[in-house]
């Protein structure tokens, strides 16, 4: 905020610093905005995209949290209510007296759960415990948690996959992640979801491949040393197939890129 009062020099030597700030006319009000880095958003709807949920667990209060997640487009206007959610609304629900997990409560929460504003490192501790815990969807979750501060470490640790900041995350937090992030930047963070996948698939093929070609050179060898009594391949010929054909087939296969 911005304020003006004309006060000529005499008369401001013998003014209080109270009464000069009384009378004032009102300028201009000036915000400070934290913008997005511009490939954020894109990257919000890859991860959707491949399946991925994102979910922002914040200490910002609510309203700061549900138009920082609306502008990179973790919530869109179609959203239930239960999308957008306080730390301590979200403790008083999931938790009994005892302060145990209530699991059923939380597996009503967590589907539609997209922003958490509020939040401790307890909230956040809670969040990826029930969801690594809830059956709800007949398999097992896998939680991925990102954090920069000590307060996150509890939650890096007990995440399936836990990715620290490379430049403004403390040691702590480095050490108690899977994965650390050198630029600070979501965006890395799809790209090694991305190549997961990719080495994940061509494992696959590779293994495929190599399964159906030795299998199929096992098979022929063996009926056909049943009725024709020897082996239609003989030594050079199942070394030409393992060493020739395979190799360069399963090479080719197994460094696809994504």
């Amino acid at each position: 905020c911005l304020a003006r009062r004309a006060v000529s020099a005499k008369d401001g030597a013998n003014l209080s610093p109270v009464e000069l700030e009384t009378g004032l006319t009102l300028v201009c009000l000036v915000g400070i905005e934290d913008p997005l880095r511009k490939e954020v958003p894109q990257a919000i709807k890859d991860c959707q995209r491949a399946g991925i949920v994102v979910r922002m667990v914040t200490g910002d209060n609510l309203q700061t949290a549900r138009a920082i997640a609306r502008k990179c487009g973790i919530v869109t206007p179609d959203d239930p209510p239960g999308a957008v959610m306080d730390g301590k609304t979200f403790r008083d629900l999931v938790q009994d007296e005892n302060g145990e997990l209530k699991q059923d409560a939380i597996d009503r929460i967590w589907p539609q759960l997209r922003v958490l504003a509020r939040s401790t490192p307890l909230d956040k501790h809670l969040l990826v415990s029930g969801i690594q815990a809830s059956m709800i969807t007949g398999v097992a979750q896998t939680v991925a948690v990102t954090g920069d501060g000590t307060n996150d470490a509890p939650a890096l640790k007990k995440a399936d996959v836990g990715f620290s900041m490379g430049i403004q995350g403390t040691d702590v937090a480095k050490n108690a992640s899977d994965v650390i992030i050198m630029d600070d930047n979501f965006v890395s963070i799809v790209c090694a979801v991305k190549w997961g996948r990719c080495v994940y698939d061509n494992i696959c093929k590779f293994l495929q491949f190599q399964l159906t070609v030795n299998i199929t050179a096992c098979a022929l060898a063996c009926v056909g040393a049943a009725i024709l009594t020897e082996s239609p391949l003989n030594a050079i010929q199942m070394l030409w197939v393992n060493l020739i054909m395979d190799s360069f087939a399963s090479l080719a296969l197994a460094t696809e890129d994504p």
